[in-house]
């Protein structure tokens, strides 16, 4: 046997085996013919039952074909070595497949296909022996029938592979073809018919000089074969696959990752840094990744501490490992959040970027990915959510690193790690997929309280951080030596200063010394190096390279007025710095740009006659500060009238007043000026300025029109097409085209008006056609439009108002009110049930009928009353909004009828039947059309009926949103101090607004508490959007914690919405809820016990429980109040649960079980019977002693029971006497019942035939004389 055959036979297995797992090849040991003939039969029974046989004798060729692989490789391989990598695969496939009968046709006939290619090794069997070159072709076969099943196994050893069999198996057959091909091209060179010949009569002289010829060329043609098919299939796979990729990155608007990109670029710290990390155990335990607990990692640390560095160093490392693993078993998705990124900072770009690379990682998911988002109009952050948790866990392993989240905008690094935990984990936990989570961010009370559950790797606390940061002091140290000689001991002490000052910060040593490195002198570098000048901590270290940083300079512009200070940062730690310190005063910078803006706007180029030429101006570039100026010198002057702290502001309030009066006379007519006082002179200047902004904006597009493009774009930029509206968000950024500035605009001046004359819509209009055109179709269609229709149940007669108005019937409706109908009668409900509870004003409204709910109300019936009936609350306007009929909505709110019947009260309900049905155009509409009489009042009032509302309906599972986004918009919208631009909550605990409006909600109202006890989660997540820790730990009724109020009302089962909010509660104060007792001495732990939660909702309240043993004011421990087995299995699970533990009446939890119920449940029993079989005979610890057979006993006698629990009830005793320590259970019973109470449990056993238990107590003389 020669070495070099065998070394080839031997590097192609290798390669198959490398690209197993573990369990995969634990599976296949032992495998033969005989097995996998076992698994067909197998197969084929299962089928059978199903009704679902599909012809697995079709298999039959290609098993023969690989009894001769197998015979031919064993010439030169040992049968142990490879046999069960022949026969192995096969049968794991079959088996996996055997739960979806498609997929084991599929399967089949692409093992047809591969016998046909292997139809003519028969031939060559004794050739084969002496014939170098037929070596070379088995090689190749043997090596191609690996690959073949390694591409089958890719497909069904995917996690949830059924999930995406259609993707896999596309890319299966892709992957197949040149295999097949390269099997056909080899048969067909094998099936020559003198080579054959040659292999049946090789006496033969001719022929053997032709196959001599003929096998002089098999490995050329082998060579060939493998290249030319190599090259096919990579120009096919390529171009389809980057017509797709295409596609998909401009569907997800991304190109090549910037992450990808950051990784590229090595960090100019230290090659090295950050390798400690690899030993750290808290690392290894989460990159072993087998335990739920271990999932998750937070590596945090200060700002500037190379958190970003260290995350990278990890993701190379990852990188590689997977590099030098199996293809195909393992995911790595990365991404790194950045501030100054618009790209880099939202939740939606990081699940699109994931995305992304998984598509470039995978075909199938390139397929999987393809067809979704290919099928959608639009993409929604939930689509997106979706996507991305069901492409991380389509391969056996994934590793998600994310980095930087802290530096993600507004709230979307909750809305990234809510996904994670919420929505990819579970996902990953239900597919089996060994899913590891890599968090790295700041400890800046946001990211710490969200991941506080989970392990974490604190920077500053780890020594071999610390030295890096020296190792790097040092090189850096030894560098600065070269221009300013030290000794050995300043070098050392100069490294040892700067370690331990930076405090894990990288940032601090960089600073310092790169500070120390730019000294132009010894003498200033000896000056740095002073005890008074060196900087202890970062904040001084900013300072010192802050001084060297700032310029004043003056403006020639105005030469009487200071310009701003222009500061250019290393890092955005040093600007609080300064402004902490003083060093940029914030007040004296709004003073400065208040006046600044008011001369600007009230200088020549905008005051001066407009026939007077601009261009002059317009190519100096003067205008380039108007669109700040004209937006924010009102925001400047609020900031110093506002302000409280400010000492010297009287002499610099009355310059800014002077400034304002200057303004407001160089641009309004001085009639206006005089006349004119408040809000209107402020309203007339903001208009007068808006006008000046759209002239100059005009000329300049004029100008743009006449001059050379890059001249006029060095001054004024590329065209942006912006909104003239000052407040508009559009005034600074723009639209992106004319045609989306048009569009834009008439959102503003809503030129689209009604042609009706007395309709409201002719004097308010609509922005688009489109509005126009929906608005006339549901308020001014024709009668000859409508189609009247009678209903056909109705008998002679019945034909009434009601009926009329559900059918839209306006003749009719016309014909009873003309007939004597008053407007009582139109207002009342008639004769049928539903007529008795729906007034005929609600009929036409739930039918959309407009031209009937118009001719109603102008004829006097209020929309905003119920009618004449009493027996429901539902009005037309609130069928208006359930039923989104927005044109019949607005047209009520602008009718004259509004005005009595819209009182602040009934605006309120309305606001919050809005926010509860989740109709955000119809909440607009109260909020932007009707405006109350005391919008302090309202504010209460729709807090109060947000709670009042809570119906039924939400005790549904999942029906309770925790989503708060309309009572945001509802609170910005009434509140708008409270938010800043971007529509985030700001306001601060120590504002005086806040503290009244806090005491209001949480205090008078207790909405909070209420909420929680309603399940109206969205107003829950909304207050404790606002609300501080003060206001979230007030106790008013009772003393229930937030957490116990949710736990009283959770869904049985599981639930996402009380998932989130339980998990929301748990972070808050790092599980502090989790621990406080209610009146009764129960903590959370006690109640979630009781309750059927969901085992997500068990495990975070027992996971956040500081004493699991803990015994309320009746003694009774968490598992006393367990009555479910799977609360039981989740306490019990990794616990120190004391089993022993009894309740006031002595009693251990199994005893309280059988004692305390009607029905017991017997999973439960056998739970803790399991868990110590001693529980089943120890008694109580009370004066009667009793055990649990006593308690039983007891239940067995009970009378009072209904029909099922008579059948239930003996339970409890039947399973005490036929379980296993049942001897021991009767020894005990014997020593503490009497005469009487053995009596009755022998008789019971003879009626429930329990003969175990009655041989029992004839063996221990139980039963009395």
């Amino acid at each position: 046997m020669a070495s070099n055959q065998q070394t080839s036979f031997e590097r192609s297995l290798d390669l198959f085996r490398r690209e197993l797992s573990d369990d995969q090849i634990k599976q296949m040991v032992g495998d033969n013919q005989q097995t996998l003939n076992d698994t067909i039969q197998a197969t084929q029974n299962i089928l059978g039952r199903r009704n679902d046989l599909c012809k697995l004798t079709r298999i039959q060729r290609f098993l023969h074909a690989m009894e001769h692989v197998e015979k031919l490789v064993a010439i030169f391989l040992n049968a142990s070595d490879f046999v069960a990598f022949i026969w192995g695969p096969i049968k794991l496939a079959l088996m996996v497949a055997t739960t979806w009968t498609d997929a084991v046709r599929q399967l089949i006939d692409a093992y047809e296909e591969i016998a046909e290619a292997l139809g003519n090794l028969a031939f060559f069997h004794t050739l084969i022996q002496s014939r170098d070159h037929l070596k070379l072709v088995l090689e190749d076969y043997f090596s191609d029938i690996l690959r073949f099943h390694r591409c089958v196994l890719d497909v069904f050893f995917r996690p949830e592979w059924k999930r995406v069999f259609k993707w896999a198996w596309g890319s299966f057959r892709r992957e197949v073809k040149p295999i097949l091909e390269s099997l056909k091209r080899k048969q067909a060179l094998l099936s020559d018919d003198k080579l054959q010949s040659h292999a049946i009569l090789k006496e033969v002289q001719d022929s053997g000089q032709y196959a001599k010829d003929q096998f002089s060329n098999l490995q050329t043609s082998l060579e060939d074969i493998r290249s030319t098919l190599a090259s096919e299939h990579l120009q096919s796979k390529t171009i389809q696959a980057q017509e797709m990729k295409t596609y998909l990155e401009s569907r997800l608007d991304t190109s090549k990752s910037w992450s990808d990109l950051q990784l590229e670029t090595r960090d100019p710290i230290v090659e090295n840094f950050g390798n400690w990390i690899f030993s750290d155990p808290i690392f290894k335990c989460w990159e072993v990744g087998k335990s739920a607990e271990n999932k998750v990692l937070f590596l945090n640390g200060s700002p500037g501490s190379g958190k970003s560095t260290l995350a990278k160093t990890i993701t190379r490392h990852e990188k590689r490992k997977q590099a030098s693993e199996s293809s195909g078993r393992s995911f790595l998705a990365y991404f790194f959040f950045k501030h100054d990124a618009a790209d880099r900072r939202t939740a939606r770009s990081m699940l699109q970027h994931l995305i992304m690379q998984l598509v470039n990682a995978d075909e199938t998911i390139m397929g999987l990915a393809y067809e979704r988002l290919s099928t959608m109009e639009s993409t929604e952050l939930a689509d997106l959510k979706k996507l991305a948790s069901d492409c991380l866990t389509s391969r056996p392993m994934t590793t998600l690193v994310l980095d930087g989240l802290d530096e993600a905008i507004d709230s979307e690094h909750e809305i990234s790690i809510a996904w994670c935990l919420n929505e990819l984990l579970p996902v990953a936990n239900a597919c089996s997929c060994n899913l590891r989570i890599l968090i790295c961010g700041q400890r800046d009370g946001r990211l710490d309280v969200l991941l506080s559950s989970h392990p974490q790797i604190r920077l500053d606390m780890v020594d071999a951080h610390h030295h890096d940061i020296e190792h790097f002091t040092k090189g850096k140290v030894a560098e600065i030596h070269a221009r300013f000689p030290l000794m050995q001991q300043e070098e050392q002490a100069l490294v040892s200063k700067i370690s331990s000052a930076s405090q894990g910060m990288f940032l601090y040593a960089r600073v310092v010394l790169d500070h120390l490195a730019e000294m132009d002198s010894i003498q200033e570098f000896e000056d740095e190096l002073e005890e008074d000048t060196f900087p202890e901590d970062l904040d001084r270290a900013c300072k010192s390279i802050c001084s060297s940083l700032v310029d004043v300079t003056n403006c020639d512009l105005f030469p009487n007025v200071e310009s701003e200070h222009v500061v250019s940062m290393v890092h955005e730690t040093a600007t609080k710095y300064l402004i902490r310190n003083g060093t940029v005063n914030l007040m004296q910078e709004h003073i400065d740009m208040a006046l600044f803006c008011c001369r600007y706007l009230s200088s020549k180029p905008f005051t001066t006659d407009r026939s007077h030429s601009m261009s002059a101006d317009i190519h100096s570039g003067y205008f380039g500060f108007m669109d700040y100026a004209a937006a924010h010198y009102a925001v400047h002057i609020q900031e110093v009238e506002a302000s409280e702290v400010w000492t010297d502001a009287g002499p610099k309030l009355e310059d800014i007043r002077a400034a304002t009066v200057n303004l407001t006379k160089a641009n309004c007519k001085q009639t206006l000026v005089e006349t004119e006082e408040g809000d209107q002179a402020t309203q007339c200047l903001d208009l007068a300025i808006q006008d000046n902004v759209l002239v100059v904006r005009t000329l300049i597009s004029l100008q743009r029109e006449k001059s050379e493009t890059v001249v006029f774009d060095a001054t004024e930029g590329p065209i942006r097409y912006k909104c003239h509206k000052i407040q508009c968000s559009k005034f600074a950024t723009g639209c992106s085209n004319e045609a989306a500035l048009k569009e834009h605009l008439a959102v503003h001046e809503r030129p689209f008006r009604c042609p009706h004359g007395d309709c409201f819509a002719h004097t308010v209009g609509y922005a688009s056609a489109k509005r126009l055109e929906s608005h006339n179709e549901a308020l001014h269609q024709s009668v000859s439009r409508i189609k009247s229709v009678f209903p056909a149940d109705l008998e002679t007669g019945e034909w009434n108002l009601y009926e009329a108005c559900k059918a839209g019937n306006l003749d009719e409706v016309k014909r009873f009110h003309r007939g004597g109908a008053e407007r009582a009668d139109l207002e009342r409900s008639l004769k049928s049930p539903r007529q008795m509870v729906i007034s005929p004003l609600c009929a036409a409204v739930e039918a959309g009928h407009g031209p009937v709910c118009k001719y109603l109300v102008d004829n006097g019936v209020n929309p905003f009353r119920v009618g004449s009936s009493r027996s429901t609350t539902r009005t037309p306007v609130i069928a208006a909004i359930y039923q989104e009929r927005q044109e019949i909505l607005e047209f009520f709110l602008h009718s004259r009828l509004s005005s009595d019947g819209l009182d602040d009260s009934t605006l309120a309900e309305n606001i919050a039947r809005a926010i509860h049905a989740d109709r955000p155009a119809a909440l607009n509409m109260f909020l932007t059309i009707r405006q109350p009489k005391d919008h302090a009042d309202v504010i209460k009032l729709v807090a109060e009926e947000i709670l009042s509302q809570i119906d039924l309906r939400l005790v549904r599972r999942n029906s309770h949103s925790i989503d708060a986004k309309l009572i945001h918009a509802w609170f910005r919208y009434v509140k708008p101090e409270f938010y800043n631009e971007k529509g985030v909550f700001t306001a601060q605990s120590d504002c005086a607004e806040y503290k009244i409006w806090g005491d209001i909600i949480f205090r008078q109202l207790d909405s909070f508490h209420r909420a929680l006890r309603g399940k109206c989660y969205s107003l829950a997540a909304f207050l404790m959007d606002i609300g501080n820790d003060e206001h979230l730990q007030i106790r008013i009724e009772g003393l229930d914690t937030p957490l116990h109020c949710c736990i009283r009302r959770i869904c049985r089962g599981d639930c996402s919405s009380c998932m989130s909010m339980v998990r929301r509660l748990l972070q808050r104060d790092s599980g502090k809820f989790a621990n406080i007792a209610d009146s009764s001495g129960s903590l959370p732990a006690h109640i979630v016990m009781r309750h059927a939660a969901s085992q997500a909702v068990l495990r975070a309240v027992l996971d956040n429980t500081g004493d699991i043993n803990h015994r309320n004011n009746s003694g009774q421990s968490p598992l006393h109040m367990a009555d479910y087995p799977r609360s039981l299995h989740v306490l019990l699970e990794n616990r120190p649960v004391d089993l022993f533990s009894r309740d006031n009446r002595g009693q251990t939890a199994f005893s309280a079980l059988v004692d305390h119920s009607f029905v017991v449940d017997l999973e439960a029993l056998e739970y803790l019977f399991e868990a110590d079989p001693r529980l089943a005979w120890t008694p109580d610890k009370s004066e009667d002693g009793l055990m649990p057979l006593h308690h039983a006993m007891k239940l067995s006698e009970n009378r009072q029971l209904d029909s099922y629990n008579l059948q239930s009830r003996t339970r409890a005793a039947k399973f005490l006497l036929t379980c296993s320590e049942v001897k021991r259970v009767l020894v005990e019973y014997r020593a503490k019942s009497t005469d009487t109470d053995r009596r009755k449990v022998g008789v019971f056993a003879r009626k429930e035939m329990l003969q175990e238990a009655l041989d029992i107590m004839d063996s221990i003389g139980f039963n009395p004389i």
